[in-house]
């Protein structure tokens, strides 16, 4: 994984003729320093950082230009003096922290990109454009007051993230969380000719839910594994009555466009029309947990994870 990223040659002093650059131009005076590989400021080297294919531009600068950096004793003229190793940002990304503040017990967030504000008494240059954070707000839209920065998402060990959509109030993206029970789930797969049949269990061997394919399966594994551990966790729940016994389950999730949903009764579906990944397939849900919003709320984050690069 690309970490340290040098300035291009191509924007050397000397010009791209090798003769200067033409008195005319302002960029004759702005430097191009060596940006940090761990810390994206827009979705777009969010997703370079998180799959290894970081490349100058769209990164923090590098903090080795302001930190003391001495050259390993044996070393060459030739070797660069900023060494990544010693360097506290990548400390900190070695040891995966948790998103900050992530709202307990949520299993699929909204991050909503919002622009910082303009400083003020800029009228050239601001060093806030082109920066950003992500708020997060609830499946249902609701702003959960909590906002993060794209380094804590770059470096975060624990989420997964789909791409990038626009709609009425800007850029965002689902950020599903990654239940740590997954692996203690049991997972018991069934062929038939017509359908494929999987049972969901808990750590304690209690059934939490069957599930059918119909078609070939539009997921894998351990999609399977994390959503029964996420139903374990609302196992036990009180059954809510009233009208919120049934809660209203959205026809989609905006902006994952292979998947949509209904409910007939305690049954879920699941309708995955053809993409890349998978082909054409529908799967029912029938939980034997309570019927609760945190059913939809984990029927979602089961689509979110499938769809999450």
């Amino acid at each position: 994984m690309p970490i340290y990223l040098d300035n291009p040659h191509e924007y050397d002093p000397s010009g791209p003729d090798g003769q200067g650059w033409n008195r005319l131009s302002l960029n004759a005076h702005f430097d191009t320093p060596a940006h940090c590989g761990l810390r994206p400021i827009r979705f777009a080297s969010l997703f370079e950082a998180r799959t290894g294919r970081q490349r100058w531009g769209g990164y923090e600068r590098c903090m080795g230009a302001k930190l003391v950096s001495r050259p390993a004793p044996d070393a060459s003229p030739d070797t660069p003096r900023i060494r990544c190793g010693t360097c506290p940002v990548y400390q900190n990304a070695r040891e995966h922290p948790p998103v900050p503040n992530w709202p307990d017990q949520s299993v699929l967030l909204l991050g909503r990109v919002r622009d910082w504000p303009r400083t003020p008494g800029m009228w050239i240059a601001d060093p806030a454009a082109g920066r950003s954070s992500v708020h997060l707000h609830t499946w249902q839209g609701q702003d959960t007051g909590v906002a993060v920065d794209w380094p804590d998402l770059a470096v975060a060990a624990e989420i997964r993230m789909t791409w990038q959509f626009h709609d009425q109030d800007g850029d965002a993206f689902w950020i599903v969380r990654l239940n740590p029970g997954a692996e203690q789930t049991a997972v018991h797969t069934k062929n038939f000719r017509d359908h494929t049949r999987h049972v969901l269990y808990a750590p304690g061997a209690r059934r939490l839910a069957g599930v059918k394919c119909h078609g070939t399966c539009a997921h894998e594994d351990w999609h399977l594994h994390h959503l029964a551990a996420d139903l374990a966790d609302l196992d036990g729940a009180t059954p809510t009555g009233g009208p919120a016994a049934a809660p209203d389950l959205p026809e989609r999730l905006p902006g994952v466009p292979s998947f949509s949903l209904s409910r007939d009764g305690g049954t879920a579906t699941i309708r995955h029309t053809a993409s890349r990944d998978f082909d054409a397939s529908t799967m029912t849900v029938n939980a034997e947990v309570p019927t609760s919003p945190g059913v939809t709320a984990v029927l979602l984050a089961h689509i979110a994870r499938v769809a999450a690069w």
